[in-house]
């Protein structure tokens, strides 16, 4: 064997040692980095874990701190309107709707809706001033231009004007919403057009005189959820005004049978002639009585005319009151006046004078016989 073959022979182990070395160093450089991306990947994880964990307790810590403040809130609401406090119940529940509109449930959406049109109606009511009449607007017909917004967008602007009480634009709001997506959070559109709609119908009847119209938005709101005991009230109220109102110099009876029901509930409830129901009953009691007087029933035409007289003084139906008393009393007509305002007594018969003096028969002769 010559010098080459050893030195090749010695070679060959030294390489392969040398190989053996390096596929070993390379086997743990790779174990190296596996591990070190598996610990990148778990710290990953825990940091998203860890951040979406915060993420939803401070979500439900949110939640809870909301619940409590609307509950507060919708309780203090509540108290306001009992105590007659009605413009601080509206500033309450305008500010649930500005602040805590993301957090309020169905039902707390319907509660509120209840309490803001309750007090809208309480405020109504109390409001005694007769309004003037204005002339009609010239009414421009127009086609409305679709809204492409966003649903979510439109939402959002809808809640905002149901909290400023723009019916109108909160119903035609809502309506383009349903056009665009007829599925979105269907139940609450369906409750802010219920409240929406019964809002407006009260508005009509209260504030604008124009009773079918809002017999009609709460019919209308009815389609949704039963109306509530304010709402329900008033339309009956109202119907009952509207059936009175067509008796109108044609029965008075029946005018008074009406508005004598009316009158208590709503005393300012007026149609488009701005006559409000006190005044109708009133009137009305005065034109039956003048009928029961001409019919001789004059002490329930003096019990009738001290109704009208109750409400506000009236000199013609003092004097008839007053002649309905005498008539009751005597049993008929009270005397006629004189010139002087002074009353002529009727004329007092003189009874026939009776003859006291005997009387002699005639005596008469019998013929002798």
């Amino acid at each position: 064997m010559d010098q080459t073959e050893k030195t090749n022979q010695t070679e060959q182990p030294a390489n392969e040692r040398k190989r053996e070395k390096k596929k070993f160093l390379e086997r743990r450089s790779a174990w190296y980095l596996i591990a070190a991306a598996l610990i990148l990947v778990f710290l990953a994880i825990g940091i998203l874990a860890g951040g979406a964990r915060a993420i939803n307790d401070r979500i439900a810590l949110a939640e809870s701190q909301a619940e409590s403040k609307v509950k507060s809130q919708i309780d203090g609401a509540r108290l306001d309107i009992e105590e007659g406090r009605y413009e601080v119940a509206l500033d309450r529940l305008d500010w649930i709707l500005d602040e805590m509109a993301d957090f309020l449930t169905e039902e707390e959406l319907a509660e509120i809706g209840e309490l803001y049109s309750q007090s809208l109606v309480l405020i109504n009511s109390r409001t005694t001033a007769t309004p003037q009449p204005s002339p009609m607007p010239t009414q421009v017909v127009f086609t409305p231009t679709p809204d492409l917004r966003g649903v979510q967008e439109l939402f959002e602007n809808t809640l905002q004007l149901y909290a400023s009480g723009q019916w109108d634009e909160v119903i035609r709001s809502l309506q383009a919403l349903r056009e665009n997506d007829l599925h979105f959070r269907a139940i609450e559109v369906d409750g802010l057009l219920y409240g929406a709609l019964r809002n407006r119908g009260i508005q009509k009847i209260l504030v604008e005189n124009s009773l079918e119209p809002g017999i009609y938005d709460l019919t209308l709101a009815e389609r949704f959820a039963p109306l509530d005991s304010s709402a329900e009230g008033l339309r009956t109220w109202t119907r009952l005004y509207i059936t009175g109102a067509s008796y109108w110099d044609v029965d008075w009876y029946e005018v008074v049978f009406y508005f004598e029901q009316v009158y208590p509930h709503l005393p300012n409830l007026m149609d488009g002639t701005f006559m409000t129901a006190t005044e109708r009953f009133r009137i009305g009691v005065i034109e039956y009585a003048k009928q029961l007087f001409e019919a001789g029933e004059y002490c329930l035409a003096q019990e009738y005319l001290e109704k009208a007289l109750m409400i506000s003084e009236d000199a013609d139906a003092r004097t008839l009151s007053e002649d309905a008393a005498e008539a009751c009393l005597l049993g008929e007509l009270p005397h006629e006046e004189g010139r002087n305002g002074e009353s002529t007594p009727a004329p007092i018969e003189e009874p026939t004078a009776v003859s006291t003096e005997k009387t002699t028969p005639e005596t008469t002769e019998t013929p002798d016989g």
